[in-house]
């Protein structure tokens, strides 16, 4: 449904039926994209936190809430969406506890003088059958961007009635990266629907020029798009605009910005928001059902001229061939958001926490007991090419890491921080990870207050005894594969190229006491059983009891993408651990530039004699090997790697000595 408005209030939804097109939809398959979350926990600094809708009124949706004074002073503000099933049937329903169909959804805020603006976006997840737990789901926004409209008394307003919600705010205090002077709305109030021919044809959307307030020191683009519909000339894939991937271009005047996609390649197969209802597994344009909308930043600072700000949109066009798909709609919201000048020369944040982790969002790749995964953000306006980071579990060792790189202002990153095997995760059994930064740029951080970040975690299932797999492939094995890997990445068991409709049984024998990785993906994103792919007949994952059958583990057939699942066998040894003093440790081998092209450099210190040099891809397959003499070849080039996009792991080895890092190519 395409709707035409300035503003869409928030009981106006557009309902998102699917039901019939899928059982025409042709197979599919995607590569891998990232999502970022967030985690509620700071090491650092007080909050407050304000209440709005809550599990209790089933009813309210909008209202006037009292917010901290203008006068307050924090650096960062979360709001957090929590949705819950009703208890029995809902009346707004009849049918589910949760909601049958995917709904858009708005959390919009009324500043003082009546003027809408929309601050998130939420697509409410096929109900059927699902459940969102005992305590609901939770999905966490940075919103610190619109800070300038939670003051004081508030008009608001957010989701529908179909699930319960619970919505608040936190508010964390100390000072932020920068003072937000001014939030425009670029070309509608709220969040308005535009069809893609409109778009195309420049009827809507036209060049607009944009006001410089004279304290802004940094300008940045925000925007919220989804695409809906399924209009098309002819009945072949992709509809539009749901299933068709555009791209999506900012220009100033005659000179283009950026070109982005917002596509969902695997975020909907790898919702931990599953198994539901519908077709909730399959890509999307900018949305996924049961999960918040993504946002698209960047920097536009460098093309103000003098006080103003010139703006245009453009996207892909109608196809000719096709013009039938200019009958689908966007829904947009876009914002410049104008910065006073940062507040601090040398700042950089612990941004979020990915992994160890035992927050819901990140509920599909937990528990683990592999290389943390965190997410980094430079708060200076110069350049971070550096980072000294220090992490840990509670009761265990630190470790240290030094990432290099280059981030803008505001902008973020995902690492891995390395460890030497999975006994970097025995502490105290409280579970708690910390990661704090000591260093940006080579010198001590500015700020203190967002150098660290802690999470709570669960470790992996123990298996004491000899267990085995037992896996039957559907009538589509062609795409599926699963691995076992130990906490060095290396690969314990591969099998691909299955045969259709057998049953399959490996036993783990032999394996050291440890932890390990199982992984079972799934090309088609619809898993091993699938109402809307009746074709693909059906098939089952468990885990075993090695003598006497019994069943530990049986795992869901409607997954999406993947089933991933870490488990211990035993017991976690103690492992290698670091020594720090004289030896630098993990400055003993940096990658430069990393993310690479495929030329890049091993910067070694404090190496000698022969090394052997190996770069393995994700599943073991060495693409690079070769020796190096450390004491004449001490910066190690390697140049024009002829190898796909992805994540590969650089390994040097002399005797006992080995050393691993991650090589990003792209």
């Amino acid at each position: 449904m395409a709707i035409e408005s300035n503003y869409l209030p928030s009981v106006l939804t557009d309902r998102i039926n699917i039901f019939n097109y899928f059982y025409s939809m042709q197979r599919l398959s995607f590569l891998l994209v990232l999502s970022f979350v967030f985690i509620s926990i700071f090491a650092k600094g007080q909050s407050d936190t304000i209440q709005t809708f809550s599990f209790k009124d089933s009813t309210k949706r909008n209202g006037m809430f009292k917010f901290p004074a203008a006068t307050e002073k924090y650096r960062k503000v979360l709001m957090y969406y929590t949705l819950k099933c009703y208890p029995k049937v809902s009346k707004y329903d009849n049918k589910y506890p949760c909601g049958e169909w995917d709904y858009l959804t708005y959390t919009f805020v009324t500043d003082k003088k009546g003027v809408v603006y929309e601050i998130a976006r939420y697509i409410t997840p096929y109900g059927i059958n699902l459940s969102l737990g005992p305590k609901g789901f939770t999905w966490v926004y940075d919103v610190t961007d619109y800070q300038l409209l939670l003051t004081d008394s508030v008009k608001l307003s957010a989701g529908n009635t179909q699930e319960l919600l619970d919505l608040k705010f936190v508010f964390i205090k100390g000072t932020p990266p920068a003072k937000v002077v001014k939030i425009n709305q670029i070309w509608n109030t709220g969040a308005a629907s535009y069809s893609y021919k409109n778009l195309d044809s420049n009827k809507v959307l036209k060049s607009k020029s944009i006001y410089v307030e004279p304290n802004a020191s940094v300008l940045k683009f925000r925007s919220r798009i989804t695409g809906h519909g399924h209009n098309r000339s002819y009945d072949s894939l992709p509809h539009c605009c749901e299933w068709k991937n555009n791209v999506h271009s900012l220009y100033s005047g005659n000179k283009l910005i950026k070109d982005w996609h917002i596509w969902q390649t695997l975020d909907c197969a790898d919702n931990p928001v599953f198994p539901q209802g519908g077709t909730w597994p399959y890509a999307r344009e900018g949305w996924c059902p049961g999960d918040k909308v993504k946002d698209t930043e960047f920097d536009i600072t460098n093309y103000k001229t003098g006080d103003s700000l010139q703006m245009d949109y453009k996207i892909t066009p109608v196809p000719l061939e096709n013009p039938g798909m200019g009958g689908g709609n966007y829904v947009m919201a876009m914002h410049v958001i104008q910065y006073a000048r940062p507040s601090f020369t040398n700042d950089a944040e612990v941004y979020d926490i990915i992994s160890p982790s035992a927050s819901q969002i990140n509920g599909k790749f937990s528990p683990s007991c592999t290389e943390p995964k965190i997410i980094i953000r430079n708060n200076s306006t110069d350049t971070m090419g550096s980072l000294n980071l220090e992490y840990s579990i509670s009761g265990g060792y630190k470790m240290k890491y030094r990432w290099t790189g280059s981030l803008g202002f505001l902008q973020t990153q995902t690492i891995q921080l390395p460890i030497y095997d999975a006994g970097f995760y025995r502490g105290d059994g409280q579970n708690i990870f910390t990661c704090s930064i000591t260093k940006r740029n080579n010198k001590v951080d500015s700020y203190a207050d967002n150098n660290t970040m802690t999470s709570p975690f669960k470790m992996p299932d123990i298996y004491k005894d000899k267990i085995y797999v037992e896996f039957k492939t559907n009538n589509f094995s062609n795409e599926n594969r699963y691995t076992i890997k130990d906490s060095h990445d290396s690969i314990v068991i591969n099998k691909d190229n299955l045969v259709a409709n057998k049953i399959y049984r490996d036993t783990l024998k032999n394996l050291k006491p440890g932890c390990y990785t199982f992984e079972l993906l799934d090309d088609g994103t619809d898993g091993i059983t699938f109402w809307a792919n009746p074709d693909q007949g059906s098939g089952y994952l468990r885990f075993r009891k090695a003598t006497g059958n019994t069943v530990l583990k049986n795992f869901g057939v409607d997954f999406g993408y993947r089933i991933y699942y870490a488990f211990i066998i035993d017991s976690l040894q103690i492992g290698q651990q670091p020594v720090y003093g004289n030896e630098p440790s993990h400055d003993e081998v940096i990658i430069q530039p990393n993310p690479s092209k495929g030329s890049f450099t091993l910067i070694t210190s404090g190496l000698s004699g022969i090394y052997e040099l190996e770069i393995v891809d994700a599943i073991g397959h060495i693409v690079l090997k070769r020796s190096v003499n450390t004491e004449t070849e001490q910066d190690i080039e390697v140049k024009d790697l002829k190898v796909s996009s992805g994540i590969y792991f650089v390994r040097l080895a002399n005797g006992s000595k080995k050393i691993v890092r991650r090589l990003l190519v792209n």
